[in-house]
């Protein structure tokens, strides 16, 4: 992902020079990773760094520590999606660097001073995004709205009187809101929400694609659907400028490759691994992180018209990649078919063993034994493979998928952890 005009590379070569001396001089860990590797010159030196993985994060993450205890401002935790959460810390100077980059995050989807934003998502348990969107949109001077999760025919009193203009929130949790005003027959334009910034989940099959999810959405709905990308471990989120055309990546803050199994860069529209490097942290900085989000990415502008770096939705995390009798799959586009299901009221997908050893699914759905078939059909269509369908009560389901440590219902269960 060269830049074509030279002087742009320059700079971020520059910027990336910097970057590594500043990990040689407060890092621990980098200082020993780096201490035989000379500062890039060229972006084929930068390419021979080595990655940060999350393991080597997870199990060494006091060594990534780069400032004193004393100096931490914030303790946060990653989302741990797919292993045990990691603690993350932030100073005081990462703090303001999180609201400034969500201030521009936000506006980049049209946010201004003049809206009223209702905040969905907990902005406790050491929830970093939650933070970010508080600290944005008060740099911003909108009105906020910290209505929470949960509850969602509350959340429509709650816009009604606030007079909310935008949601930010999980995308399945806004069509659970939309079908709760459905089924009493109350009316969105009786709102005066035109916008939601879409959290967690995708909603984009590919670059300028909507998925099951948002379509069944703009089924219920008018309002602009406009995606966001981010990781704790990044420290910067990426938020779409128009609905389904790609996170815009705020180059000044982070730089962004996109690369195969073996580490090399994928082309333009290919899917790869997100790897990141986020300029300007002071806590935790990190070099090459290796997200294991997979994303492809292309060349489009931002919301002013500038040159910018688009990342496509995340398809899934790598470790989560299923082989399912040949069929490559994510459980993300099991988790876009079932959402798309009107009459699902909750669901799992579980990843098994079969009996050769391969990739097994397993849909766990709170539904009526009868319906099962036609599920396990509409599946089969759009998935291409037909995963085992069962019944599961609502109850014994809201016990499987919510952990009162986990901030967020985990409804992917890998079983072949066991």
């Amino acid at each position: 992902m060269s830049d074509p005009h030279p002087s742009t590379e320059s700079r971020l070569i520059n910027r990336l020079r910097a970057h590594v001396e500043d990990l040689r001089t407060r890092s621990t860990w980098y200082r020993e990773r780096l201490a035989s590797i000379g500062s890039p010159r060229t972006a084929e030196d930068f390419d021979h760094l080595p990655f940060t993985t999350k393991q080597e994060l997870s199990e060494q993450h006091g060594r990534f520590l780069s400032v004193p205890r004393h100096a931490i401002a914030e303790h946060v935790f990653t989302s741990g999606t797919t292993g045990k959460p990691v603690p993350f810390a932030l100073s005081a100077a990462d703090v303001d660097r999180l609201g400034a980059n969500e201030r521009q995050s936000l506006a980049t989807a049209g946010i201004t001073a003049a809206d009223t934003v209702q905040i969905t998502t907990t902005l406790d348990k050491r929830f970093m995004a939650g933070l970010a969107y508080w600290l944005g949109l008060r740099s911003i001077g909108a009105g906020v709205v910290r209505s929470g999760p949960g509850n969602a025919e509350g959340q429509w009193e709650t816009a009604m009187e606030c007079g909310t203009t935008t949601l930010i929130g999980v995308p399945s949790f806004l069509l659970r809101m939309l079908r709760e005003w459905e089924k009493r027959g109350l009316r969105v334009d009786q709102t005066s929400i035109t916008r939601a910034v879409c959290i967690g989940e995708p909603i984009a099959s590919g670059f300028g694609e909507a998925n099951l999810l948002a379509k069944r959405i703009a089924e219920l709905c008018p309002f602009r659907l406009h995606g966001t990308y981010a990781s704790t471990e990044m420290a910067t989120a990426c938020t779409e400028a128009r609905p389904f055309a790609g996170h815009v990546v705020p180059s000044e803050l982070m730089h962004i490759e996109v690369v195969d199994d073996e580490g090399r860069p994928v082309t333009e529209g290919e899917a790869g691994e997100v790897v990141a490097t986020p300029f300007g942290v002071e806590a935790m900085p990190l070099l090459r992180f290796r997200t294991g989000d997979i994303c492809a990415w292309r060349m489009g502008t931002d919301g002013s018209g500038r040159p910018a770096l688009l990342l496509g939705p995340v398809l899934g995390r790598k470790e989560q990649r299923l082989k399912v009798k040949g069929t490559t799959l994510w459980p993300q586009q099991v988790i876009d078919a079932l959402n798309a299901e009107p009459d699902l009221e909750g669901f799992a997908v579980v990843r098994e063993r079969d009996e050769h050893g391969g990739d097994a699914l397993r849909v766990l759905a709170a539904a009526p034994a009868s319906a099962l078939q036609d599920l396990g059909d509409r599946l089969a269509e759009r998935l291409r493979v037909r995963p085992a369908v069962e019944a599961i009560s609502r109850s014994e389901l809201d016990k499987l998928i919510h952990d009162p440590r986990q901030r967020k219902p985990m409804i992917v269960i890998d079983r072949t952890k066991a």
